[in-house]
């Protein structure tokens, strides 16, 4: 049974410092140049170097994290592909917005494939925004996104079309949607969408929720390196938050005791999710990144250098069990596994 630290990235770093002090502790009191020494030499260099990575993280983490305080009501529009997506993203800033009298509307876009499911989530995300005082009138469940294994132009092009209606119907003062990260390709579709309607006349604020994403870097995602360094204490589980796919700040909604039980109390109501794992591992204040300057974006992050282009190609030519544990990673985009997402191939662009 190991311990879940989550959220909690100091012990990752005590712990492998730790580790690592009693590996020299013991090679030093077995002598230099015993075999006791050089089987433990190893492991002490190795250990040693896990913690100093682990502190560079924590470094990097008091670096780009800020807190995010929301005081004022507003009129807050949440975009999720998927119904438990829009409390992970913003559930906490919901249901403060809410409190504090602002309107609240949460757009649904995209049906989900399997029989039965709809309805089900459909009810589910019901359950969770009553939480925060939310009735059926304020959840819009729509079904904009082509099916996850397909390309569909056109209807991309019709859903363009629907969130700006949708937007200019409602008229917020703020949007949160998901981050364009490569982590699920209706996420990325919707992010890319509302990129590609907005203009230089609107007037709110708009803000990316990162969730998952199959990139690692030292610089940008220090959660996630100090989830790789917390996999060889092997008593311990570390579950960061998840962290952006570049080097804008990180904003944390600052909530109180209660908002934060009530968020988990919205994460328990998806029990087609897996609630106890949506609970034990999403119920961190909200993050957000606000919506860099206007500029296309074909891919989340370059594919062609990164970490799973890496564990992709290690793949084809050892044992697969043996680098899944080395290097853990999701295998691509969420519908375009074996890569990520390519807009232009979206939207049927061949080159641009």
């Amino acid at each position: 049974m190991k311990l879940n630290i989550g959220f909690r990235p100091t012990i990752v770093v005590a712990a492998l410092t730790v580790v690592a002090a009693l590996l020299w502790l013991f090679a030093c009191y077995a002598g230099v140049g015993s075999g006791a020494f050089w089987i433990a030499l190893p492991f002490a260099l190795f250990y040693t170097t896990l913690a100093g990575l682990s502190g560079f993280a924590l470094a990097r983490i008091a670096m780009i994290e800020r807190w995010m305080d929301w005081n004022s009501p507003g009129r807050l529009l949440i975009l999720a592909p998927h119904e438990d997506d829009c409390v992970i993203a913003a559930g906490g800033l919901g249901f403060r917005n809410a409190r504090l009298g602002g309107a609240v509307r949460i757009a649904y876009l995209a049906r989900d494939e399997n029989l039965g499911l709809p309805e089900r989530r459909a009810a589910e995300a019901r359950e969770a925004w009553r939480v925060a005082g939310l009735g059926d009138g304020d959840l819009q469940l729509l079904d904009l996104m082509p099916p996850l294994e397909s390309r569909d132009p056109e209807k991309l092009r019709r859903a363009g079309v629907a969130l700006r209606a949708l937007i200019d119907d409602f008229r917020p003062t703020a949007i949160v949607m998901p981050a364009f990260e490569g982590g699920h390709i209706h996420h990325d579709m919707v992010a890319a969408l509302v990129d590609s309607i907005v203009t230089s006349t609107d007037r709110f604020d708009l803000f990316e929720a990162p969730e998952y994403s199959p990139y690692v870097s030292l610089l940008n995602t220090p959660h996630r390196i100090l989830s790789l360094a917390a996999r060889w204490l092997f008593f311990v589980v570390y579950v960061g938050e998840p962290d952006s796919v570049d080097r804008r700040p990180v904003l944390k909604v600052r909530l109180d005791p209660d908002e934060l039980a009530a968020k988990r109390r919205m994460l328990g109501a998806f029990v087609s999710q897996n609630a106890p794992s949506l609970v034990a591992t999403r119920s961190y204040p909200d993050r957000l990144t606000v919506r860099r300057p206007p500029e296309y974006r074909r891919h989340p992050f370059d594919f062609a250098s990164s970490y799973l282009r890496l564990a992709l190609t290690l793949r084809q030519h050892l044992p697969a069990p043996i680098i899944d544990r080395l290097l853990p990673v999701q295998l691509g985009t969420i519908g375009r596994m074996g890569t990520i997402t390519d807009w232009d191939a979206e939207r049927g662009v061949s080159d641009r």
